[in-house]
């Protein structure tokens, strides 16, 4: 699959993107066919957070920077810390999966907003390590950390809007 000078062809970019893109697309399925879409229509939203809807097809396209990151460090990154980054990619993009589950799925405004600065914090690790095996994968994964970044922010105000028997009642 892949030559050991060259890395990953473009064919393995193809297959990234193809399996990103429908567990993206399976995972957006999940949320209108349970009604997390319409739970989260009922919550309380700050002035300025768009739609649910404009959320769920933002995100479909932001783990593709990621697996474009994935292959670029793949082809170009430094040898001892190929796999190592892989690995941390990978746990990325689970990990943005696992928050959206833990938002919808439980659909606990707190919990999510917990999920979000987890997946925060381990974004920035992430990306800069990743960015120090290879620059322009490192660079790429900003883009995740960004949306990861504006989702901890909406996720804080949905927990002080919505929570009034946890942590956050008082706020």
């Amino acid at each position: 699959m892949a030559d050991k000078r060259h890395g990953p062809g473009v064919i393995t970019l193809l297959v990234y993107l193809v399996s990103t893109a429908s567990l993206s697309g399976g995972l957006s399925g999940w949320l209108y066919a349970t009604g997390a879409l319409d739970w989260a229509s009922t919550l309380s939203a700050p002035n300025w957070a768009p739609s649910f809807g404009l959320l769920n097809l933002i995100g479909l396209f932001i783990p593709a920077f990621a697996v474009i990151a994935l292959w670029i460090l793949q082809r170009s990154g430094k040898d001892g810390m190929r796999l190592a980054c892989s690995l941390l990619i990978a746990l990325l993009l689970a990990g943005m999966a696992t928050q959206i589950c833990i938002f919808f799925g439980m659909r606990d405004p707190a919990l999510g907003f917990l999920a979000a600065m987890a997946m925060w914090v381990y974004t920035l690790f992430a990306a800069g390590i990743v960015g120090r095996a290879s620059s322009a994968a490192g660079v790429l994964l900003w883009i995740p950390f960004a949306w990861v970044t504006a989702m901890l922010v909406l996720g804080f105000e949905f927990m002080r809007l919505n929570a009034a028997g946890t942590f956050a009642g008082g706020i």
